[in-house]
């Protein structure tokens, strides 16, 4: 029985990042982006290792991308399951008929060390600046998403996710191909730097589908002034300082010392919202960590139609 459910990706969001600087004539909406982020990728010099060639790959590697074992996981910890995810069968069915991709086979550890050591140089550089809006688009998408499912269920809702993707019990149609989830879990991964496509990694254990999330056009958008006082005539005072000082996530307590106002103060109007979809919460070890959603970033831009 095949079993549906979201998670949040920054390697992939890594990965992404790189196809899109590949090409950044293909991806319009990510122009302000790429200009700043082709400075930062080129202050780091030449690419020594192969993680540039593997990640422009028409079809990237599945040893480079594994597929989160559940909804939030950190950067750190995905790249460091890299090592136990690129074993030699996997890179030989993946790259072997490559020449250039041979130092994986030849030499695995030295080379894919350097693969790594890139990876975290590159998503230091271009995507760790800005991880805590990007991140709440992403949640913000599968808060979103999650309801749609509940309310109209799981077809309605994978057919919403891109035009080239649909439902037909018991496939899953990407591209007019259709795939067989089986047993496997069914892995929906929101991005914000696969627009205008949808990415399906097939592997053996799960099924992966990277789709465009909601209102990541609103990531670059930044005010040239603090619209606080509109806010505050719209949501009251201390949701509106709630809602720009979301900026950055934060926990009830941490909001609760920024603000000057009560630990109950700050859960009760991050209630509120959380129903507005403005704000949506995931627990940390024992914290509740709260973020700006992509609706929340366009009412503090003032997009919002």
């Amino acid at each position: 029985m095949t079993i549906l459910r979201f998670a949040v990706s920054p390697l992939w969001e890594t990965v992404a990042a790189l196809r899109v600087l590949a090409e950044p004539g293909y991806h319009p909406v990510h122009r302000r982006w790429a200009d700043w982020a082709g400075r930062k990728l080129r202050d780091l010099g030449e690419d020594p290792s192969l993680l540039t060639v593997l990640a422009s790959r028409p079809v990237v590697p599945e040893f480079l991308i594994p597929t989160p074992g559940g909804r939030t996981i950190s950067f750190d910890e995905e790249v460091s399951f890299l090592p136990t995810v690129a074993k030699p069968p996997r890179i030989a069915a993946a790259v072997a008929a490559e020449p250039l991709a041979r130092p994986l086979l030849d030499n695995r550890e030295e080379a894919l060390g350097a693969v790594l050591d890139r990876f975290r140089a590159v998503h230091d550089a271009i995507v760790a600046p800005f991880w805590h809006r990007l991140e709440g688009v992403l949640q913000g998408d599968i808060e979103r998403r999650g309801r749609r499912m509940v309310d109209a269920g799981a077809p309605a809702m994978l057919a919403e996710l891109h035009q080239d993707v649909g439902y037909d019990h018991p496939d899953v149609v990407v591209h007019g191909r259709r795939v067989v989830p089986g047993d496997r879990d069914l892995v929906l991964v929101p991005s914000a730097f696969v627009w205008p496509d949808v990415y399906l990694r097939d592997s053996p254990v799960r099924l992966a589908l990277v789709y465009p999330a909601h209102g990541f056009g609103s990531l670059w958008e930044r005010p040239d002034v603090p619209t606080g006082h509109s806010l505050a005539r719209l949501l009251g005072a201390t949701r509106a300082r709630l809602l720009l000082e979301l900026e950055r996530p934060g926990t009830v307590t941490e909001l609760a010392r920024r603000l000057g106002v009560t630990v109950g103060a700050v859960s009760q109007h991050l209630a509120v919202l959380r129903g507005a979809g403005l704000v949506v919460s995931r627990r940390e070890g024992r914290e509740v960590v709260s973020l700006r959603t992509s609706l929340g970033l366009a009412l503090v831009v003032g997009e919002v139609p």
